[in-house]
């Protein structure tokens, strides 16, 4: 009798061994450029899905399953959340811009935070819809002014948590005030929870809310924590009519979660071990490079990501500038709403090690001074 696809998925083939995290990437080795721009696992996917990935490509001549049973049971199992509360994307940006066609309102704006992911302004542009952006106090996410937005009948808002580019939290006390909001004012709450993996202990998710209760929804992703970015795939966790508004408007997008990347998802999701390894060793070295870069006298807050953000004032476009010429390359936030500053993704130790030198050679190079040997 055949597996079914859940236990074709999961299953490595006989004698692969199941490994533990390499100490280096191939990025490591050589003069390969350091891709530190993006926010990608250093470490990469489980061999699990490495190996799902060469079983399945004899397949590829198939269009996927849609919605895929397995991938959606699986994370019934992980969240513990009914399966008409999920809804799975192209990637969260697919998500997004479905969330926002269904949602948003053509009179009454959608509410984002400013300084942050670009996927929110640039969806609801696309999909013509009005929206206020609510500026960054200091680091920390205007969690009032985005209230007061929803108590007065925002359909839409998003907040970011832990937040990109500034690896901040919000807390509970915060959370609660702007479910709070959602619920006076019958619109929808949607927290990004895209780094929600590399959070630590302080970190409180909005997940409970959103597997139970109404106007929240929580957004996640395979591709940091898991390692597939290259796949594209994410989901949304809502209450079911908003799960069902977001089918609705993907009536377009036939098949837009790709075959490789289900059975990918499904099996990095069965592989907790390889992806706790990854994110502690991210974490451990996110703290390591904090702490030289405070020691090079550089201003950095605390982060819960897998990023560090850098405040470098007018010089930041000339640093980066730099560090790209020296094959390192990070991301200028001016961007995203938050000029002055760089983010860093976090690598494997060796590839850090390379990207401290290269700062420090960068930023000597911006401020005039001659960069020390070594």
């Amino acid at each position: 009798m055949a597996r079914s696809v859940q236990e074709a998925s999961v299953a490595a083939p006989r004698g692969t061994p199941v490994q533990p995290v390499p100490d280096r990437s191939a990025a490591d080795e050589g003069d390969a450029g350091l891709r530190l721009h993006a926010g990608e696992n250093p470490y990469g996917a489980s061999p699990r899905v490495l190996a799902v990935l060469a079983a399945q490509l004899g397949s590829v001549h198939h269009y996927p399953d849609r919605p895929d049973a397995d991938l959606l049971a699986a994370l019934v199992r992980h969240h513990q959340v009914a399966p008409e509360r999920i809804a799975l994307g192209n990637g969260i940006d697919e998500v997004i811009l479905l969330l926002v066609l269904a949602l948003a309102d053509k009179g009454q704006p959608t509410v984002i935070t400013g300084g942050t992911f670009l996927s929110y302004s640039e969806s609801l542009r696309a999909a013509r819809r009005p929206f206020v952006a609510c500026p960054l106090d200091g680091y920390r996410q205007p969690v009032d002014e985005v209230a007061g937005q929803l108590r007065r009948g925002a359909p839409l808002a998003f907040v970011c948590n832990p937040h990109n580019p500034t690896g901040g939290l919000l807390d509970l006390a915060e959370l609660a005030v702007l479910r709070d909001a959602a619920a006076e004012g019958g619109g929808v709450l949607v927290v990004d929870e895209a780094y929600a993996e590399y959070a630590g202990p302080g970190f409180t998710s909005a997940m409970s809310s959103a597997a139970e209760g109404s106007g929240v929804a929580v957004l996640r992703t395979f591709s940091k924590a898991y390692g597939l970015a290259g796949l594209r795939i994410g989901y949304l966790i809502a209450d079911s009519t908003v799960t069902a508004a977001v089918e609705r408007a993907r009536g377009a997008l036939p098949y837009s979660v790709n075959r490789l990347a289900q059975h990918a998802a499904l099996a990095a999701l069965a592989d907790q071990r390889h992806m706790r390894e990854a994110v502690a060793a991210v974490a451990e070295t996110r703290e390591r490079f904090r702490t030289e870069l405070l020691a090079m006298g550089l201003d950095s807050p605390p982060s819960h990501g897998n990023f560090i953000l850098v405040r470098l004032g007018p010089r930041a476009p000339r640093t980066a500038a730099h560090l790209r010429a020296l094959g390192c390359l990070v991301r200028d936030t001016a961007d995203m709403g938050l000029p002055g500053h760089l983010r860093i993704s976090i690598g494997t130790p060796a590839q850090m090690r390379r990207a401290l030198a290269a700062l420090g050679r960068a930023v000597a190079a911006t401020d005039g001074r001659r960069p020390e040997a070594g």
